[in-house]
């Protein structure tokens, strides 16, 4: 995730580098661009950063400074969200960015999703999100799966298209858990926002229930704004292949309006509104500062555990 590998003292040397890459003949393309980088290092290293005045590095800098492949890589996954902040993505831009990944010898799952925005590919963008990231990682290890999508479209990626009676047994399980149980809030979660129970046609398949687990422990709100919070909180919890491309792919659909989720359409300029920006980044915070990779577990396993001894165990602040 995003500065995970960069320590304080080297906070300006990437600064410098996003600025490099993606300040255009020393000017952002958007004001929020430099205003989120700056909660973002304010928020996961604790240092204030002026993007507008800070002094860029070219690539052939940037190369001799971060020689090892996860900083590398987690440098042209800053690149990407700075470039998924805006619609359309300049076409000097898209060439930065594929340069600077190109001389870095980066290539990462973001970069197959950045190509398909710049491109205004939305169909293409929206098929390799969710093929890329962890739910559809945790998708295509389900038995018959690619059959399922091929007879469904893309709503086989996030629902239950064809009845699945052992997984609706399971969730309805957690109906009989004690009062103060992570599984009871889970359930209790699901009957006041009236969803149907995963495995039942229309509900949540297992890859889309998995996120609900966080939507509770993080206490996140079913909202666009919420599913953000909820992408920023688990995304930086987790080194889990695809996790940060949750949160790259919810910026383009809810901030870019780059393409579309197959669950609620895209809605863009929702994290540039005001006092949104803030609430992600601390998002971002939380999860940087859990002890337990939130992507990671079966959370079937600690249904039965106390929510809140689960939030001090792991560290969910709020």
């Amino acid at each position: 995730m995003f500065l995970s590998h960069t320590t304080p003292d080297q906070a300006l040397q990437v600064a410098a580098s996003v600025a490099g890459a993606c300040r255009l003949n020393g000017r952002w393309c958007s004001e929020f661009q430099p205003y989120f980088l700056n909660l973002i290092f304010r928020e996961l290293l604790d240092i204030n950063i002026d993007f507008h005045k800070i002094n860029a590095i070219d690539v052939d800098q940037a190369q001799a400074i971060f020689q090892g492949n996860i900083q590398r890589r987690e440098l042209i996954e800053l690149l990407v969200l700075t470039e998924m902040m805006l619609s359309p993505i300049p076409e000097e831009l898209e060439r930065s960015l594929e340069h600077w990944a190109q001389q870095l010898n980066v290539h990462d799952r973001a970069l197959t999703l950045a190509r398909d925005v710049a491109g205004q590919a939305r169909a293409q963008a929206q098929s390799d999100f969710y093929r890329l990231f962890w739910m559809g990682e945790e998708d295509r290890e389900q038995q018959g799966f690619e059959e399922l999508l091929k007879q469904h479209g893309p709503q086989a990626w996030t629902f239950t298209v064809e009845e699945n009676p052992d997984l609706a047994t399971q969730w309805r399980s957690l109906a009989q858990l004690p009062e103060g149980t992570l599984g009871a809030a889970v359930w209790a979660h699901y009957q006041n926002h009236g969803f149907q129970t995963p495995g039942e046609l229309g509900g949540a398949n297992a890859a889309l229930a998995h996120h609900d687990w966080l939507h509770v422990l993080g206490n996140y709100d079913v909202t666009v704004i919420g599913e953000v919070e909820n992408a920023a909180f688990g995304a930086a919890s987790s080194n889990k292949p695809g996790a940060t491309l949750w949160f790259l792919g919810v910026m383009a659909m809810y901030e870019g309006g780059l393409f579309d989720s197959v669950v609620a359409g895209s809605h863009p300029h929702q994290i540039s509104a005001p006092g949104m920006a803030e609430r992600v980044a601390h998002a971002l915070r939380r999860g940087r500062q859990c002890q337990q990779d939130l992507l990671a577990i079966d959370y079937f396993t600690v249904a039965d555990q106390p929510l809140i001894k689960l939030q001090q165990n792991w560290g969910i602040k709020d």
